[in-house]
Formats: C-alpha cells, structure tokens, sequence
C-alpha cells in the first residue's frame, strides 16, 4: 500500500487523539493478522515505553522483547528491568568483542562500509569499491548518493577499523534467532520521522507489512513525532527511563560512536561525568592495538566538523 508523502504530511498534523486511535487499529489488525503470535520491541526508550503502553491498553498480556546489546545505558537497564513481562536476550558476541574484530562505530554505517570496501579491496568487492570511489556503478552510470566524501579517506591509512555492523551483530541477529524459536512478529516503536530511509518506507509499506506471514512487521508509530510521544506520556502520565533527564535525547548504544563528531556537547563527557569507572574501561577498548578514545579523537581531529574533544 503506498502512501504519498502529501498524505503522510497530513497524518503526521493530526490531533493526538486521532493517531492513538490510528495507532491502536493498526495493533489490532497485526494481532489479528499474526492471530496473536506478536510481541512488542522494548528498549527501554521513550517510543517504545509508548508504544509498550499503547500495546498493553488492548492486549494487556502481550509480551515485550528487550535486546540487551551489552552497551547499554545503566538507567536504561534498570527501567527495563523493572517492567514486567520482558524477555531480555543477549547477542552471542558482546560489544567488547565486535569493537575488537571488526572495529569501532565511528562516523555513520555508510562511512564505516564504504571504508572496509577501500582498507581491504578483493575481486569480491571490486564493483562496489569503484563505485564508492567514482560515484558511477558497472554500468557507467552516475549514483553521486554512493560516493565516499573525500574527507573521509584518511581512515583508509588509520591502523584501526571502523564498522557498520554492530548493530546486526547486537541487536539483529539475536532476535531473529529469539523471533525463529518462538515463532513470533515485531512491533516496533519506528516513525517516520527517524530518517529519510523510515520515512520512505512507510511511503511505500505503510504502518502494516504484511507479508504472506514471512516477514511481517508492525509499525503503529509511523506518523507519529517526538512531540507526540512526550505529550502522550505526560497526558497519561507514563513513566519513563530517567536518562532523559539527566540530558540523553537518544538512547540508543551507550558508547556509540556514530554521529559524534557532529556533536558541539559530547555525549562521551556526560558518560564520563555520570560514570566515570564505564566510561575509562569503555574508552580502552582497543581494536589493532589503537584505543577507542584514540580513534576518537582522531576523528574528531581530522575530520574538520569542530566536533567536542574530550
């Protein structure tokens, strides 16, 4: 079901109400469609706290999954760990041992991939690698999009890595193994507000992907925005993750290090002043002998943004 972008633009100025209710039919037609066999992505943030309360207003037994990816929030952890009926799973390898293989989160997914396919060029990814370099795919033709920006080619010559794929280590593939046992669907807390990438596929999908029962997916926040979601929560009064008041707007991994550079206030500095032993054990994380506090501040350095030393 496609929706144009006019249309989202207009659910997104409904009245709170309107999309709670928007919200609730399209939890009901999920729950439905899997005849129950759903459960509710859990975080621990303020859309999936939400949407947990949304889920739980019609289905009050329906279970939560919290994919505790090892770099976590401590007030994060402590909030999920007080809801009930949440099932925690754990990655099979821990963030420690991600940064070490394959390298640090640094910059944004794109950068971190783009780079591995330069550092370590093969007949494998020789098509790929010239479009990354060039901007112009096999074909001839032009995919600027593709490109990597040339400030960025100095992390081809750094001894330590960056990676995009922590997240499908963390977070993907355990619960996809969680979601092959028990033989279950997602409800996600995503709108598409997050990104241009949400934004599109909502634009496309919709709220409900409903697919044969192969990948279903349900995402009753689409056209939802931050504004929502804390009127929401002060309207009924939810409780939420503490870390939001201590200056987090984003909880997402702890010692994350995409985006940082763009940061005039450093994430890391309030980590280090709440947490300081985390926040010393976290920053001599090494990956070829080169320490995440280095490969930091290198890119921060050398990147030219003027994004916050520490």
């Amino acid at each position: 079901m496609k929706i144009t972008a006019e249309e989202l633009h207009e659910r997104q100025k409904w009245a709170l109400d309107q999309k709670i209710d928007h919200s609730l039919g399209t939890l009901e037609q999920f729950y439905n469609y899997t005849d129950g066999k759903c459960v509710v992505m859990f975080s621990g943030g303020k859309d999936s706290t939400v949407l947990l309360h949304l889920a739980r207003r019609i289905y009050p037994n329906i279970k939560a999954v919290f994919v505790n990816t090892t770099n976590e929030f401590s007030e994060i952890l402590k909030f999920v760990r007080q809801t009930e009926n949440v099932d925690e799973i754990r990655p099979k390898m821990t963030f420690f041992q991600t940064v070490e293989k394959y390298g640090f989160p640094l910059i944004s997914k794109k950068v971190a991939k783009s780079i591995q396919y330069i550092k370590y060029p093969s007949p494998k990814n020789d098509k790929v690698r010239n479009l990354v370099l060039t901007g112009y795919n096999s074909k001839g033709q032009k995919c600027e999009s593709y490109k990597l920006a040339k400030k960025w080619y100095f992390l081809k010559d750094e001894v330590f890595d960056i990676t995009h794929k922590c997240c499908e280590i963390l977070k993907h593939k355990p619960f996809a193994e969680y979601q092959k046992q028990n033989k279950v669907f997602a409800i996600t807390g995503i709108m598409a507000d997050n990104s241009q990438q949400r934004r599109g596929n909502y634009l496309q999908y919709g709220c409900n992907i409903l697919n044969g029962k192969k990948s279903a997916v349900s995402r009753p926040l689409s056209i939802w925005t931050d504004e929502d979601i804390w009127n929401y929560i002060e309207k009924y009064n939810v409780p939420y993750c503490e870390v939001y008041d201590k200056g987090e707007t984003n909880t997402g991994c702890a010692y994350c290090g995409f985006g940082c550079h763009l940061e005039k206030e450093s994430r890391f500095e309030r980590l280090k002043e709440r947490e300081p032993k985390r926040y010393e054990q976290m920053m001599k994380l090494t990956n070829n002998g080169v320490s995440y506090k280095t490969a930091i501040q290198t890119v921060l350095k050398k990147s030219k943004y003027g994004g916050a030393i520490f």
